[in-house]
């Protein structure tokens, strides 16, 4: 949980706009690159994160693959941002990190063709408590702030209750959902379900 508030609400606001400052609605070409740089940076330790809670006994192959997520997730975050703007920003990349999870993790689970909308799903409901709490925050209480102040606590009051969310929802769903493989008494390895998912 403590991954969305550390690396979105608070690295990418420092990396996005400690060096380039406030933007208009088009960022300038520096703007855009450090945006995409803190964007790649949330990506790639979030993901990293998520495969090392998986501990998974004789699987030697790491549950989800980076690059997909490299690819794909910040790139739809620019869509939903230079298309219908924000929040779509938000809704498109956590859609992303969704419909990918969906399609990767599918190996792990019970239930499949399920696990498929329960983790869009999920994603949508983190995507939408964000949404809703951080922006409803910035137009109450962060609006008139100045600098990178505002973006820490804007951007703080989008990934917390996110991340809170995800981390809910889905120690829910792989509680129900989640395969491990096991050593069994006689040396062999036995696909179990998953009760403990800490």
């Amino acid at each position: 949980m403590l991954a969305y508030p550390v690396l979105l609400g608070v690295i990418h606001p420092l990396i996005a706009h400690g060096l380039t400052g406030d933007h208009e609605r088009l960022l300038r070409t520096s703007q855009f690159i450090m945006h995409s740089l803190s964007l790649f940076v949330f990506i790639f330790f979030l993901i990293r994160v998520q495969n090392k809670t998986f501990q998974i006994v004789g699987r030697d192959k790491k549950p989800s693959n980076l690059w997909p997520f490299l690819f794909f997730s910040p790139w739809l975050f620019w869509l939903g941002y230079y298309t219908l703007f924000v929040p779509f920003d938000i809704l498109f990349m956590f859609l992303s990190i969704g419909i990918i999870n969906s399609i990767q993790l599918n190996p792990l689970v019970r239930f499949p063709s399920k696990w498929i909308w329960q983790c869009i799903l999920g994603y949508l409901l983190a995507a939408a408590a964000g949404i809703v709490i951080g922006l409803g925050a910035y137009l109450r209480y962060y609006k008139d702030l100045q600098g990178i102040s505002r973006d820490f606590a804007t951007w703080i009051s989008i990934s917390t209750p996110a991340g809170l969310v995800v981390a809910c929802y889905f120690r829910f769903i792989f509680g129900k959902q989640l395969l491990v493989a096991q050593q069994s008494a006689g040396g062999q390895i036995v696909v179990g379900r998953e009760i403990n998912t800490q």
